[in-house]
């Protein structure tokens, strides 16, 4: 670690001069520079250090989760399990908010597409699609 004191030339950035200026220091507190003045402006401010260089990025490496796609179990494969065997060639009905939604019926959202009912909470439904579970308004 580098030892400074009273007096001494540095070179620091100076926010007046918008750049790394030659400054003199005039306070040190314990071995750092605490105070210095800009010898191009003459503006007085606190010891900011030089920043250091950015060290470069090492390549992104895809991480296991990501890397093959859903995983078996997950949400996506227990839908596509699920629209596979029990839909059966049954067709959706477009979702419309002053429809009526039971458990167990197929749907197809604008935003999320096809989905099925699994649980009907109030005027509130649960619908399983691709993406995941969202909970929907039903009257």
């Amino acid at each position: 670690m580098k030892t400074y004191y009273a007096g001494q030339d540095v070179d620091a950035p100076c926010g007046r001069c918008g750049g790394e200026t030659r400054h003199q220091v005039l306070t040190v507190t314990n071995g750092v520079p605490d105070r210095l003045i800009c010898g191009n402006c003459r503006s007085v401010h606190k010891f900011r250090a030089a920043k250091p260089e950015p060290l470069p990025r090492s390549p992104r490496i895809p991480s296991a989760a990501k890397a093959g796609g859903p995983r078996p179990g997950s949400l996506v494969n227990q839908f596509q399990q699920t629209l596979a065997e029990e839909q059966g060639g049954a067709l959706a009905k477009p979702y419309r908010v002053t429809e009526r939604w039971e458990e167990g019926t197929w749907m197809d959202h604008p935003s999320f597409g096809l989905g099925r009912v699994q649980r009907r909470m109030g005027k509130k439904v649960d619908v399983l699609f691709r993406d995941g579970l969202k909970t929907l308004v039903s009257a």
